[in-house]
């Protein structure tokens, strides 16, 4: 087993809240948090499966970034076909993203960041009234399921985007789990009011509704994951209870019962993913298959599964730093992704002695013929080539057949065989199974023992459970038949012991070495303190440990006093301990009241702990509210309106305590600036290292006056100068020449979505590329198409973004050649040109460079651009002659 936790596969240290493998293996997709809006990105899986093509310069890592959420994205899930990917977030929407060809752009604001590929949105699916939180598609494409915080579940109809043909209500809490049945019969949803409900996709009725293995539930998780084996023979649920433990419920087809789960872990399950694959032991055990099934849970750690295996595989304890939200296994079956809500992900790679070998396709078709009378679906990834087919009328990707590829090295990607929507792994039988052993928990339930006879394929089972996947997980796992015999033939020992929930005491085999690339068998992180899952915030004061002191959540709310221009700002509360994690495996962990040193007389902690050994503790002597940290300097801010900065490397004082003029509500980091915004109202950013101020200002003509806007990120340009996001979708930097703060931009401006342009920030793509504009008149809709690439090109050039800038220009160009518009593009090329001759009038106050290109330079991509419309012919050849007579004088 191979472990990578790629640190280049991050969302800026937001948290990423969904994962998904694509059909063909050469990529993957994550879903989050953004800067100041939801994040897709789109990564290339290369760089991870080898070493070779991480280090080579050439080989891209980010395909493409979408920033087109208002807000996070739950969940991220590409089609069976791998055509289309779907997403979902906390602005209510679904939308439906395509490859086109457009590619090479820059990402609007990202720092250079460059889009390999480019996915448009091709259709936005709207109909919830709250947050998006789970999606699922049909084993044939047809259709796309969407839970939601609003308690229901909506079926698109994605043949005719974006029709809403069923609303599945039943649920009286937040649904956050949806999975299909490999079939196509089913769909299942798991929602916070404790019950897991079966849908029938023939008239979208309730079949049955699951309630008693969730009574005992307290609290609840951001996500409830569940899903189908790939026989669809069962079900497993995420947050289910037996005998006070955590288990992952195990939901039979067969009569729905529920007298099986998955126990072991020490906190809540939030996920779980079948290996779609059917496995065996080798390919002398024919008939003896079984599956593989990943969970994840609060408790940070990963269990995989074989229901050939009475213990699990392997436990990786301390995967993350925070609770597991989300898996995908590729469709080799060999792969496994997983993310966590402390931004970062984690790639684990098996071999074939490890789980085993793929069932044939043949075999899989057999027995989905044997159980429903018809072969399963057909899948998205051709079995002889890794090619995806995007004509749904001829292929209908299918969910349980298992292509037996192996990882492509020359490509570096993983060719896969089966869907997400499958993904669940699958629970087949094990036989042959003449007795078992029944035992009953402190509740009443049953435990069933499987008890293999003689042949030598269960003894090698048992012994290849490697030494290294010794787990220290695990109760005794039950082992599930797939087919439909009768089961008279086994004979039940019942046996008076009690059986209690909980994980073993077998101890994993200590972890080999980390390599460079942090390849490992087992987690290194071992962490002092157990986090709890925060609460989804923008402040960067996260708790830990048994403490429930919350902190300000989603944004800081600026409200202006009636008769004063003084503002009332919550302050950030006194904790007695948080914890901030940071990159490179670094965190900092604040201890309030940490040492008496007389009466009513305490001293607080503030300690640097990298990999889980403290590199150095400082005293402060008032209790901290806020700290955020760089790779030069870690800052915290005091309940005595302080801030102080420390070198991160040894923990010395980099300059006195700095006396703000309100208490802290908002602190940030970046390289060697600091920012904080008072609970006055006021930013100031300081350049520790030069130990000067960049600005102090006000923030209060930003928001309104009853307090509806909220701050909610903060970040700070080359120069010491803030880029601030609102609530309202507005971003706004400050302009020292000007002193003044300048709109940067607004996703809800009216020209954006009034413009044929809109989209090209984050894709680049060319004119028409995204849906069209709602305004009818076609003048209007040009006029608002090029004012909106005005305002585009100039917070560029505040932003000081030269490719950025040279993407919309070209863009503008192209759309304005195709509008037949001469007089605007005669008018811009004389402007990059310049003046002819002294005496012209031009030249007064003509600049040569914008953003430090030449003007004349830039001229010629545009009538390169111009001259894909003949009509400009004329005016091309004009200009061209003008710039070869310049050029040589």
């Amino acid at each position: 087993m191979k472990l990578l936790k790629p640190a280049w596969v991050t969302h800026d240290g937001k948290p990423i809240f969904s994962i998904d493998i694509h059909p063909d293996g050469s990529k993957f997709a994550t879903g989050g948090q953004g800067d100041d809006s939801g994040r897709v990105v789109i990564w290339n899986v290369a760089p991870i499966v080898k070493e070779q093509a991480e280090e080579d310069d050439n080989v891209p890592k980010l395909l493409c970034q979408m920033d087109n959420h208002l807000a996070c994205v739950n969940c991220v899930r590409w089609s069976n076909s791998g055509q289309y990917l779907a997403s979902g977030g906390d602005d209510k929407l679904v939308m439906i993203w395509q490859l086109t060809r457009y590619a090479g752009s820059t990402i609007f604001g990202g720092g250079g960041k460059t889009n390999v590929e480019h996915w448009r949105c091709v259709s936005t699916l709207r109909g919830h009234s709250g947050d998006v939180l789970d999606l699922g598609w049909s084993p044939d494409d047809q259709y796309l399921a969407s839970s939601s915080v609003d308690n229901t579940v909506r079926i698109w109809n994605m043949l005719n985007m974006p029709e809403s043909i069923a609303v599945l209500k039943g649920h009286t809490g937040l649904v956050k789990g949806i999975a299909w049945d490999p079939i196509g019969k089913y769909v299942a949803s798991q929602s916070d009011d404790k019950t897991v409900r079966i849908w029938k996709t023939a008239d979208w009725k309730q079949e049955t509704v699951v309630t008693e293995p969730f009574e005992e539930c307290g609290g609840t998780t951001h996500v409830l994951r569940l899903n189908w084996s790939p026989d669809g023979q069962y079900l497993v649920s995420a947050h289910a209870m037996n005998g006070g433990g955590p288990t992952a419920q195990i939901i039979e087809r067969e009569g729905w019962k529920t007298d099986k789960d998955f126990v072991g872990h020490r906190k809540a399950i939030t996920c779980v993913s079948f290996n779609s694959n059917m496995l065996r032991k080798s390919a002398l055990h024919k008939g003896t298959n079984y599956c593989c099934c990943a969970i994840g849970s609060r408790d940070r750690s990963l269990s995989i599964w074989l229901t050939s295996l009475k213990r699990p595989l392997v436990v990786i304890h301390e995967l993350f730093l925070n609770s597991v939200l989300d898996l995908s296994w590729s469709r080799s079956g060999y792969q496994l992704m997983a993310c966590s809500w402390d931004g970062s992900v984690a790639y684990i790679e098996f071999d074939d002695k490890e789980l085993g070998q793929i069932v044939s396709v043949e075999e899989k078709e057999n027995l989905f013929q044997r159980m429903y009378g018809k072969k399963s679906f057909s899948t998205g990834v051709d079995k002889k080539a890794s090619i995806v087919i995007e004509d749904p009328d001829w292929i209908q990707p299918q969910l349980m057949e298992p292509t037996v590829p192996s990882i492509i090295e020359e490509e570096g990607g993983m060719h896969s065989s089966d869907s997400r929507a499958s993904r669940s792994s699958q629970i087949v039988a094990k036989g042959p199974i003449d007795k078992q052993i029944e035992t009953r928990t402190v509740d009443g339930r049953r435990r069933i023992t499987p008890v293999f006879i003689p042949p030598p394929m269960e003894e090698d089972d048992a012994q290849s459970s490697h030494a290294s996947n010794h787990s220290s997980a695990a109760l005794v796992q039950p082992t599930f038949s797939s087919s439909t015999e009768a089961k008279s033939k086994i004979v039940v020992e019942k046996r008076d012991e009690v059986t209690k929930p909980g994980l073993s005491n077998t101890t994993s085999p200590p972890p080999p070495q980390a390599n460079a690339r942090k390849e490992m068998s087992n987690i290194l992180l071992n962490r002092r303190l157990e986090r709890n899952e925060p609460e989804r915030r923008v402040v960067s004061v996260r708790t830990s440990g048994p403490s429930t002191a919350s902190v300000s959540t989603t944004g800081v709310s600026i409200v202006r006093s009636p008769d004063s221009d003084k503002v009332a700002i919550s302050p950030l509360s006194v904790q007695k301990t948080f914890s901030v994690p940071t990159s490179h495996g670094r965190s900092f962990e604040i201890e309030n009241q940490s040492y008496f040193v007389g009466h009513k007389m305490a001293v607080h902690k503030l300690s640097c702990v990298v990999n889980g050994k403290v590199a150095w503790d400082v005293y402060m002597s008032s209790p901290m509210i806020g700290c955020a940290a760089s790779l030069y300097c870690a800052a915290v801010t005091c309940s005595d309106a302080t801030l102080h900065c420390f070198s991160v490397g040894d923990g010395s004082r980099m300059i006195p305590g700095i006396k703000l003029q309100g208490s802290a509500v908002h602190l940030r980091v970046q390289d060697h600036f600091v920012s904080v915004v008072t609970a006055h109202g006021q930013i100031s950013v300081w350049d520790i290292i030069k130990r000067k101020s960049t600005l102090k200002t006000s923030i209060l003509n930003l928001t309104d006056s009853d307090g509806s806007v909220t701050l909610t990120s903060c970040t700070i340009r080359d120069g010491g100068i803030p880029i601030l996001s609102f609530s309202n979708s507005k971003t706004y930097t400050y302009s020292t020449d000007m002193d003044t703060w300048l709109l940067l931009s607004d996703a809800l401006d009216p020209l954006r979505h009034g413009s044929d342009l809109q989209g090209i920030s984050s894709s680049g793509a060319g004119p028409g590329a995204n849906r069209s504009s709602v305004i009818n008149s076609a003048d209007s809709k040009i006029t608002c198409s090029i004012s909106y690439a005005d305002v585009k090109m100039s917070s560029l050039v505040e932003l000081n973004s030269p490719a950025e800038y040279r993407t919309w220009l070209l863009t503008k160009v192209k759309y304005m050649a195709q509008q037949g518009m001469e007089d605007r593009l005669r008018s811009l090329c004389e402007d990059l040109l310049g003046p002819v001759h002294r005496s012209s009038q031009r030249g007064k106050n003509w600049q040569p460079t914008i953003l430090t290109m030449k003007k004349n330079e830039l001229l010629i991509p545009v009538l390169q651009v111009m001259a894909t419309n003949v009509k400009m012919q004329r005016l091309c050849t004009e200009f061209q002659q003008q710039l070869k007579m310049l050029t040589e004088f």
